[in-house]
């Protein structure tokens, strides 16, 4: 019998080889550039912090890896992948069971005009023993869809990691700019209250009219509302960057004064580098790569289960028996269980898995391609963002100059307040606007490194990987 059920079940091996093969490589589009199509100037940079030169930004990396709470729950997510995995692999083990019992009965019996009672106690103890063997590999496939699940969700971590750092490095330039532009409008309402009382001066000498007066206080009361604005950015900014690095939102830390300054420009690579680098591709070609495995193990659900079961153990009345091997039964037994009708649930399921299957695919087709118009509008805003920044620093010093002859001028009665105020509101937005510029060139920087997906610093990726960081939470 057993002859013949290994017979049987080889024919079915060698079936299962031809007709339940996958495709475990998805496509991601018909033709990927040889280079991208945004112009740049390459040159290398080694990772994310070095270039920003201020050592305060890799404590404060280390610190939100340690207490950012989604990323200590994305961690967790990595656990309970590699937990799954091991449940899954179980099941290509046999299936062991012990068992340990006893019953006291009780039987009436008469004889003649009496009843008699009488008592047994018995005491049992098994072994059972069950197996399944996976003869053409459809356990195989649940396990191998595991463990890709499992690696999609280091990369998801991972990703999740670069997240982190875009994000906090982000909201340390928007606090450093925030704290400028309020320094800035703080010497904005300084100069237009020194004009304000040169024209409340000029108009007690009888200089200047009513109206100068109040176009100089409105204008100065503009500036100290901007000023209470950018003091709210600033204090918001500061309590958002505390939540990121896991601390109470006190609003206590302080930021630099100035913005650091790019220095460099970013080595691309090609287009293709991405689909092996990019920690969200990474997990979608495993998610990919698991559907495949699970479409290939529905296929094969139909196919017969070859099972091998086994009991053994002792019954008897005396509890010292019980390890006696005169007392010992044992049965041994195999079998195939070929599904027949199901109401077509596991036609269904197959159905099921290859939609998921195709799912996978197009998702991660969307993924690369959303990675490549990523990088692309990076790229193409870092060329342009530069030459923004220069006409804008140009500008700014223009108005700078500008306001001071407009300054002299009206003190000597040579244009009217008009122009004066309009040439101080227009110094004070130029140079808001060359903060904001410099601020958004830093942003479109950390974006393009998280595009790239390249790496953070050389040390963290030395040191910090995601099996130790998960171990550790």
């Amino acid at each position: 019998m057993i002859r013949i059920i290994t017979i049987i079940a080889g024919v079915y091996f060698l079936a299962g080889c031809s007709l339940f093969s996958g495709r475990s490589v998805p496509q991601a589009i018909a033709e990927t550039p040889e280079q991208w199509q945004s112009e740049h100037d390459p040159a290398e940079v080694s990772a994310w912090l070095d270039e920003f030169k201020q050592p305060v930004l890799r404590l404060m990396i280390d610190d939100a890896f340690e207490k950012n709470p989604n990323l200590l729950s994305q961690a967790a997510n990595v656990q309970l992948a590699i937990i799954q995995a091991r449940i899954a692999g179980a099941d290509r083990w046999p299936e062991l069971s012990a068992g340990l019992g006893s019953s006291r009965n009780k039987r009436s019996n008469t004889s003649g005009f009496s009843l008699a009672s009488l008592y047994s106690t018995s005491y049992n103890l098994s072994l059972d023993i069950s197996w399944e063997l996976d003869v053409w590999g459809r356990l195989g496939n649940g396990v191998k869809a595991a463990f890709y699940e499992q690696e999609a969700a280091k990369a998801d971590f991972q990703a999740a990691r670069y997240s982190l750092v875009s994000t906090v490095l982000k909201a340390w330039f928007d606090g450093i700019e925030a704290k400028q532009q309020l320094a800035l409008s703080d010497k904005t309402v300084e100069n237009f209250q020194q004009v304000l009382e040169i024209v409340e001066s000029g108009y007690d000498s009888g200089l200047y009219r009513a109206l100068d007066v109040r176009l100089a206080r409105s204008n100065l009361l503009g500036a100290v509302s901007r000023q209470q604005r950018y003091q709210i950015t600033k204090n918001q900014t500061t309590r958002s960057l505390e939540i990121l690095l896991g601390r109470y939102p006190s609003a206590h830390l302080k930021f630099p004064s100035v913005l650091p300054a790019l220095s460099q420009t970013i080595l691309a690579g090609v287009p293709g580098d991405l689909l092996n680098r990019r920690p969200d591709i990474l997990a979608a070609k495993r998610r990919f790569k698991a559907l495949d495995q699970r479409h290939i193990k529905a296929k094969k659900d139909r196919l017969p289960a070859l099972r091998l079961s086994g009991s053994g153990g002792t019954s008897t009345n005396d509890v010292k028996d019980l390890l006696d091997s005169d007392f010992i039964v044992w049965n041994f037994a195999s079998g195939l269980l070929q599904p027949l009708f199901q109401g077509g649930r596991l036609d269904a399921q197959r159905d099921e898995a290859y939609i998921r299957w195709q799912q996978a695919e197009s998702n991660y087709r969307n993924v690369v391609l959303q990675a490549f118009n990523e990088v692309e509008t990076l790229l193409f805003s870092e060329k342009w963002l530069g030459e923004q920044q220069q006409a804008l620093s140009t500008m700014a010093k223009e108005l700078h100059e500008a306001e001071i002859l407009a300054s002299e001028d009206y003190v000597a009665g040579l244009t009217d307040i008009n122009t004066l105020l309009q040439t101080q509101r227009q110094a004070f937005d130029a140079q808001s606007s060359l903060l904001e510029i410099r601020k958004e060139q830093l942003h479109n920087r950390v974006n393009l490194y998280l595009a790239l997906g390249g790496p953070i610093t050389v040390d963290q990726l030395m040191n910090t990987t995601t099996e130790t960081h998960v171990h550790k939470n």
